[in-house]
């Protein structure tokens, strides 16, 4: 059985880079990706993580054909800085280019963390099964759930995490702030489980990203905003396809008087002996 104390090796992590994490709106990828590199620099007492191959991040489950755009998201968002296979965390989240969660206040936050610095701690497992039914009844609006004979365990999980991913994708559109609604709708359910039909939500996600980059940046000639029905309806050209690759919508929708400025040269891995990573700062 795992037992991990206090006095183990650990990841020192400032709180308030903690709470940013907390609040900031990456993709469980993205965020899976941040905890390896994190692990990998400064688990290891360094500021540079050491990651051979792009492949590698599979081994915090991100799949290999989805790696690059998230790293390249990251980037853009200035939450990492990447120089071939050498990766830093930016610790100076003012310069995140991220959404925080819509509820998101620091003096909420420091509120709530006062009190549990405060408060007497209860006998966790007392309280539990106590308050068991309670707090199912709770959690469930007192609704009864289907019977066995009525819905399988698997059908009652789709519907609840179908309820899910309309809320994620309707708030994670809203938070990108291309254009805000006020409610989710009827036609915008719809255009997402067309596009479920082709495309995982984490697709979804990352391509409603890049599509936020594209049409707000300056240097892009490319800025008609949709609504999120719209962007989802594959009429308009399959969006989620378009957007999915951050590089190549960058490099599809650059205005013609910057194409070609910004091209690099293939990039080279350098042998971990030459490199000299960035002062710890």
């Amino acid at each position: 059985m795992a037992n991990p104390q206090p006095t183990d090796a650990h990841l020192r992590i400032a709180h308030s880079i903690n709470e940013q994490l907390m609040v900031s709106l990456f993709s469980e990828q993205q965020r899976r990706i941040l905890d390896f590199i994190l692990r990998l620099s400064w688990g290891c007492g360094n500021s540079v993580a050491y990651i051979p191959h792009q492949r590698d991040f599979e081994i915090v489950g991100v799949r290999e054909g989805h790696i690059k755009a998230h790293l390249d998201w990251l980037v853009e968002a200035k939450v990492i800085i990447r120089q071939n296979c050498y990766y830093q965390f930016n610790k100076d989240f003012d310069q995140w280019r991220v959404s925080r969660a819509t509820g998101y206040t620091k003096q909420k936050l420091t509120e709530i963390v006062s009190i549990n610095l405060k408060y007497d701690k209860p006998k966790l497992t007392e309280t539990v099964n106590k308050n068991l039914q309670n707090m199912e009844d709770y959690a469930y609006g007192k609704r009864k759930l289907p019977t066995p004979e009525s819905a399988s365990s698997k059908e009652i999980l789709n519907k609840v995490l179908k309820k899910d991913i309309y809320i994620v994708l309707f708030n994670l559109w809203n938070d990108l702030r291309i254009i805000s609604h006020k409610k989710l709708t009827g036609d915008m359910k719809r255009a997402i489980d067309s596009t479920r039909k082709d495309y995982s939500q984490e697709e979804i996600e990352q391509a409603m990203r890049n599509y936020a980059v594209i049409v707000k940046g300056t240097e892009y000639y490319f800025n008609h905003r949709w609504t999120l029905a719209e962007f989802l309806s594959r009429r308009h050209s399959n969006n989620i396809e378009r957007f999915l690759d951050l590089e190549v919508a960058k490099s599809n929708f650059k205005k013609e008087a910057d194409r070609g400025t910004h091209r690099q040269s293939p990039t080279k891995l350098i042998p971990r002996d030459q490199y000299t990573p960035p002062e710890d700062y």
